[in-house]
């Protein structure tokens, strides 16, 4: 998928100006399947806390490289499909054109098909510009993941769409926003800053990070700030960084089950099991989300998949499981 997201902009944008944000520890498999992007383009954190710290460190690395602090900005997440390439490039060139000539903070919203809970929703405003057909929206309220039932009513009320997660703005509006709504992140930021290009930079940036707390660009600047607009994207996409997202793009055996590697089962339908290692088997169990990678064993139904992230941050707050994430 990684590759996939390369191939979607490589048209618009050249090798030499794609950057991989990503943790230490995948640096060397990534490279392997990205072997084009230069090493100084992998922008690594020592630790993973979340998007808003990624992004904060990738648009202080990219504003030093290019030497303005209004370079743009693209965020891509990886675990996207995408059809409809050239609508696609088409949105993304517009909302790159809006980010640079207002400075405000572009999202790419898309039209919701069913009331997920996994997502967050935009509440669109007045059009306030439509260019090659692609209209822009003030943003009205940021919803990050809402409950079932809210979810249900911004489906019916028809002027919401989904937060696809990708990104458009200049590095300093970012960093603007940060500023404001996480000091303790651009405190940190500014130390790094100093040390680009010197041989403290990896000492300065594990030390900032150690000391960071996990939380979304969206939580902690989306849902706050006002100077953003919502760009439509009338192209098929999909966020498969789920496990029940896989049931909308994967075959299913005879009794609706998504399986991957090694697995026996009896009475066991409508599951996603995934095992990396051994066997896995299962008796009487439905409707059920089974992972076994490494050390981490994960079960739970698939309803209750809007609570993972309280796992996560149970058990990143445990000092014996750290090391497991």
């Amino acid at each position: 998928m990684i590759r996939d997201t390369i191939n979607r902009i490589s048209s618009l944008i050249d090798l030499t100006d794609i950057y991989i944000s990503t943790t230490e520890d995948l640096f060397y498999s990534i490279k392997e399947v990205l072997p084009e992007i230069d090493y100084l383009n992998y922008i690594l954190e020592p630790v993973g806390r979340d998007t808003a710290a990624c992004i904060g460190l990738s648009a202080v690395v990219i504003s030093h490289r290019y030497k303005d602090p209004n370079t743009i900005m693209i965020i891509l997440p990886v675990d996207h499909l995408i059809g409809d390439q050239e609508k696609f490039q088409q949105t993304v060139k517009v909302a790159c054109q809006l980010a640079q000539g207002t400075g405000n903070l572009i999202t790419i919203g898309i039209n919701p098909s069913r009331p997920e809970t996994g997502y967050g929703y935009i509440n669109m405003g007045e059009e306030v510009a439509k260019i090659e057909d692609i209209s822009a929206y003030k943003v009205k309220e940021f919803t990050e993941k809402p409950g079932l039932e809210l979810a249900r009513k911004f489906l019916q009320e028809g002027n919401y769409l989904w937060n696809s997660g990708i990104f458009i703005w200049t590095c300093q509006a970012i960093l603007e926003a940060i500023s404001r709504e996480l000091p303790h992140l651009y405190q940190g930021l500014l130390q790094i800053k100093e040390n680009l290009g010197t041989l403290e930079k990896k000492e300065v940036v594990k030390k900032v990070f150690d000391d960071l707390e996990k939380i979304s660009i969206d939580y902690a600047i989306m849902e706050k700030v006002t100077n953003q607009l919502v760009v439509k994207g009338n192209f098929k996409w999909d966020d498969i960084g789920s496990w029940t997202s896989m049931e909308r793009i994967s075959p299913r055996d005879e009794d609706g089950n998504i399986i991957q590697g090694d697995y026996e089962g009896v009475d066991t339908r409508n599951c996603v099991v995934i095992n990396d290692e051994g066997l896995m088997v299962t008796i009487g169990l439905s409707d059920l989300v089974i992972v076994s990678i490494g050390k981490i064993k994960l079960i739970y139904p698939k309803n209750r998949e809007g609570d993972l992230k309280k796992i996560i941050q149970k058990i990143s707050n445990h000092e014996k499981y750290k090391n497991y994430l």
